[in-house]
């Protein structure tokens, strides 16, 4: 196996170790996953994956300040000045064949992230995943972010992907309400700027029955790569976690 030698900063070992959750640690990894949640959610909805990917597929969920157990920490609300911290987390482990994952506002994250390792002269992923939400180039001026509270809280609703008892719950809908507005803030405010196609696959996955975004949006996102472009257009809604989980069980590992 072909390995990378990225050029450790101490700092960022450290950070690794606060931003990314391997649930089960693999020894001699034959790629490594590195998922990004959408608006409001962490590490946890991804580290289900680890019992379902390969026993030499290392699942890297990235969790952001602000949730779990780094609630303390304050939120990010600049995209840029989060992937440089991002950047500065994921690098140490670029010494292995990875991929990058991300779900709806993920995605965006995921992309940027990607665009920053190219540019660093990092090796590539092996591809960028993204899931439910429309091309950079196709970004509506749509604010989530400042919707009144029962019409974000319907929409929240809508998107799928939280437990019922949390959305019928005022007090954990006030604990989350300040960290999705956050999260929706930073990836609508943040410009869109076209760059040089990744060269590295794109996969876009969304399904037929997702209200939010469409085939054209999912489309849109070809013009990210000069590589391999594949869209999965599913009999699913807007939560399309566990069927991008079984594609990429079935592709990359």
């Amino acid at each position: 196996m072909a390995r990378f030698s990225p050029a450790l900063d101490p700092r960022g070992l450290l950070a690794a170790k606060r931003w990314i959750v391997r649930p089960q640690r693999v020894a001699e990894p034959r790629l490594r996953l590195f998922c990004l949640p959408h608006a409001g959610a962490g590490a946890a909805a991804f580290t289900p994956w680890a019992k379902l990917v390969g026993h030499d597929v290392e699942l890297c969920a990235v969790r952001f300040p602000g949730r779990e157990n780094r609630i303390e920490e304050p939120l990010f609300e600049d995209l840029q000045r989060l992937v440089d911290e991002l950047e500065r987390a994921v690098t140490p482990l670029t010494d292995r064949p990875y991929a990058i994952i991300g779900h709806c506002s993920g995605s965006i994250v995921g992309l940027e992230l990607a665009r920053r390792l190219r540019d660093r002269g990092r090796p590539r992923p092996r591809a960028l995943i993204v899931s439910s939400i429309p091309g950079p180039s196709r970004r509506t001026s749509e604010s989530i972010h400042l919707l009144p509270r029962t019409e974000f809280f319907e929409r929240v609703a809508q998107f799928g992907g939280i437990d019922e008892s949390v959305l019928d719950s005022p007090e954990m809908m006030e604990l989350f309400e300040t960290t999705m507005r956050t999260d929706f803030r930073m990836v609508e405010q943040a410009p869109y700027v076209p760059a040089e196609p990744l060269d590295a696959p794109v996969v876009a996955v969304g399904g037929r029955d997702d209200p939010f975004v469409s085939y054209d949006d999912l489309e849109a996102w070809r013009g990210e790569t000069s590589g391999d472009f594949t869209l999965h257009h599913l009999d699913a809604g807007h939560f399309v976690l566990d069927e991008v989980m079984d594609l990429v069980a079935r592709t990359l590992v």
